[in-house]
């Protein structure tokens, strides 16, 4: 029996589950919704988990290869890997091979890719990348995600296509490596590098994907972020690291953190951490020929803008009547959030829960806005007469896992933060700081119960101490870690 729930853990039926999160607030003594605060200790606010299914990190190694006509079958990618192997552990497939749909999966198997550097051969400006074109079926998600424990980077473009759909895309790192010596410089438009150098722009382009998660990614340094368009319907973004996107030009700052649209159904971007890139944080937007319209964009954190380009906002809104916008609980420091461009009216918004601090909040032309629980606090504004203002929110896929964002108004060395809203008793844990999600982790240990001492990095970055943003990681070891 033991040995059949790690299979089914290993192949995808029951690691990181989809569940509908609800949230028990102790001040009501009531089930809500996920945006629904509880006020904890200093002002704390924080969503509560369901206890699905807890296990360290890496703490299962898939099993090998299954039929691939068979639902819940696990197939294995190495950099080494080749297309004419059978897609075992022992005997893996190439990268362009599996992803781009020349093998046989099945809806509701999982494709692990194994730890290491998967390098595209291109790298041009106008690289192609590497091409998803997978497809599962509705309840029957294809996954693809790093072997439990490894550290997988996909250095190059990565683009979606439109064929692509029902899928769980999970931690994986996407990069462009020559980014590290590049000036930033590009020509007018963003269209090519200034001067002789030449690069893959990079960037996640989501061309496909309905009904579709991009789950725990980080996604940083390099010219395009990610695009999110139109047919990727009912799709989400979700607990995404975004970071060192952008470029600079003689006309203007570019390169988006986000670039998205949509018409019918929900997109959601929800609990990703976007900093340090150089145009629009998150830009939902299009001319009077495209739509931006069925959005939900809720518990984002945005910080650490590159201000010179003085681009940083987060923009819901086009040339086309908006309607169905939701944003809700989002966390933005230097970041301001306007609703609504240039169309001559907007339909419907839901405006409440957000935090907006050293700039504004706008809802311009909409016929019916529900605002309530912002907190707006314009730059030289008096600041809380309060330690700090501390937000956690657990991850909606892995247990154990939440963003942590941190308002040190008293600009203490260390802010003490309650994580039993995520953590069990005796659990291991560690806490990394967003600006260095690689690195060593800042707190780890096995959780007791009482409150965590988190560091405060005081740089810049950081208004010198007064905000940064976490991720809390379960298990024994910092997941993503290990490459080999």
């Amino acid at each position: 029996m033991k040995a059949f729930i790690i299979f089914l853990l290993s192949c995808g039926f029951l690691v990181g589950a989809e569940t509908d999160v609800r949230v028990f607030s102790p001040v009501t003594n009531q089930i809500n919704e996920p945006s629904a605060a509880a006020a904890l200790g200093l002002r704390m606010l924080a969503w509560a988990v369901p206890s699905v299914v807890a296990f360290g990190a890496g703490a299962v190694e898939p099993v090998a290869g299954a039929d691939s006509r068979t639902t819940g079958a696990c197939f294995y990618v190495a950099v080494e890997g080749r297309a004419g192997n059978v897609g075992t552990v022992d005997s893996p497939w190439d990268i362009e091979s599996a992803l781009g749909g020349q093998h046989a999966i099945a809806p509701g198997s999982t494709l692990y890719l194994k730890g290491g550097t998967y390098r595209h051969a291109d790298r041009r400006w106008e690289s192609p990348g590497f091409a998803i074109a997978l497809a599962g079926d509705p309840g029957q998600p294809i996954h693809i995600r790093p072997m439990p424990g490894h550290r997988v980077t996909l250095d190059g473009k990565v683009e979606v296509k439109p064929g692509a759909r029902h899928l769980r895309v999970w931690e994986l790192e996407i990069t462009v490596s020559e980014t590290a010596a590049w000036n930033r410089r590009v020509t007018a438009g963003g269209l090519k590098v200034d001067g002789p150098a030449d690069l893959p722009q990079g960037g996640l382009n989501i061309l496909g994907g309905a009904d579709s998660k991009f789950i725990h990614l980080v996604i940083h340094d390099m010219n395009s972020g990610v695009g999110f368009w139109r047919p990727a319907v009912d799709a989400e973004m979700h607990g995404c690291l975004i970071y060192g996107v952008g470029s600079i030009g003689p006309d203007r700052y570019h390169g988006p953190g986000i670039y998205t649209q949509n018409e019918t159904g929900t997109k959601a971007l929800t609990d990703n951490i976007l900093f340090g890139n150089y145009s629009t944080t998150i830009q939902a937007y299009g001319s009077s020929r495209a739509s931006v319209s069925g959005f939900r964009i809720e518990g984002n954190i945005a910080f650490a803008p590159v201000k010179e380009g003085d681009r940083q906002r987060v923009l819901i809104g086009g040339g086309q009547p908006s309607r169905r916008i939701t944003a809700a609980d989002n966390i933005l420091y230097e970041v301001p959030l306007e609703l609504g461009y240039n169309a001559p009216h907007n339909e419907d918004a839901v405006v409440t829960g957000n935090w907006v601090v050293d700039a504004g909040l706008s809802v311009n032309r909409f016929k019916t806005v529900t605002e309530s629980g912002n907190t707006v606090i314009p730059p030289g504004s008096p600041r809380p007469d309060r330690p700090a203002d501390i937000i956690l929110r657990p991850s909606r896929y892995v247990p154990g896992r939440g963003t942590l964002a941190i308002f040190n108004w008293a600009r203490r060395s260390h802010v003490d933060v309650d994580l039993t809203v995520l953590l069990r008793p005796g659990q291991p844990f560690s806490i990394v700081s967003a600006l260095d999600f690689f690195g060593k982790p800042l707190v780890a240990g096995r959780f007791d119960g009482r409150p965590v001492s988190v560091p405060m990095p005081m740089e810049p970055r950081t208004g010198n101490g007064e905000f940064c943003a976490f991720v809390v990681l379960p298990g024994d070891k910092h997941s993503m870690r290990v490459t080999n």
